[in-house]
């Protein structure tokens, strides 16, 4: 393929995506997951010269999902888009975040707690991201992020659209010292988006990193659709109590929200400004 070609063909994916209308789309993507890995790379070096933090502990982000056990979600695909740069990254797959080697009680509890009953949404890296996920987010951060999956008990698609705000970015670009002794005296940022999907289409979302999470909202989704398969659904009764909780180990991990970042940030600049 001539580089001339492979450059549009990057250029069309990141125009589709700019031309859904924001927290609303048509339909679901019929070409999800079927574009190729060269197309992923593309998507990085057809675009203008990134702009980021020169640390090299600031990290490309990426993106994971917390499922719950006995409620599981498949994501067919999920991708950040930045318009005024004009680029599309994509990320794929997440599938094999419910292979029966990792949807698995046994391994969730290894990582989660030994009494995690399989409803609450677990938070533990290795068991929200894959290592063998095909495409990497860039140092430059997204504008919005697109994730499309599926809910198993009721087999009812979902897009949800998350439009990456200023005090997002403002989060992510924060530094923090990094927690582990190979560091020591360096910094670590919160480069990691986490979706919590939930069986009713909701989405939580977290950043995640340096022994930290963030938690930015829950988003209701921006499009459902019944799956052709739908008279296969189980539509187990969902006890919400257990189910709509998360897990996170409270002894490594602290736990804190978007407003007290903003909060502490809008306070760091006015002492700088004293």
């Amino acid at each position: 393929m001539m580089y001339r070609d492979f450059c549009l063909r990057v250029k069309l994916y990141s125009w589709k995506a700019k031309n859904m209308k924001r927290r609303k789309i048509s339909k679901f993507p019929l070409w999800a997951g079927l574009l190729s890995a060269s197309l992923l790379v593309g998507a990085v070096s057809c675009s203008s010269q990134p702009k980021y933090i020169e640390d090299e502990r600031f990290r490309p982000w990426r993106i994971g999902a917390a499922i719950s056990y006995h409620f599981p979600a498949f994501v067919y695909e999920a991708y950040g888009v930045n318009y005024s740069e004009d680029w599309t990254s994509l990320m794929l797959s997440y599938t094999n975040l419910t292979s029966g080697t990792r949807l698995n009680l046994d391994y969730m509890r290894d990582y989660a707690h030994n009494d995690y009953e399989g409803f609450a949404l677990p938070l533990h890296p290795l068991i929200n991201y894959t290592p063998s996920q095909l495409g990497l987010g860039t140092k430059t951060l997204p504008e919005e992020l697109y994730i499309y999956w599926r809910v198993s008990n009721s087999k009812i698609k979902y897009a949800t659209v998350v439009e990456v705000s200023n005090e997002i970015k403002a989060a992510m670009t924060r530094a923090y010292p990094h927690p582990s002794w190979r560091f020591k005296g360096q910094n670590c940022y919160q480069t990691d988006f986490l979706f919590g999907l939930l069986p009713d289409g909701r989405a939580k979302l977290w950043l995640r990193g340096c022994d930290i999470y963030t938690y930015i909202g829950t988003y209701q989704p921006s499009k459902s659709m019944p799956s052709p398969y739908a008279e296969e659904a189980e539509n187990n009764p969902i006890p919400w109590d257990k189910v709509d909780k998360v897990w996170y180990d409270k002894k490594r991990d602290k736990m804190q929200t978007l407003a007290d970042v903003t909060k502490e940030l809008a306070q760091e600049r006015k002492t700088k400004t004293q």
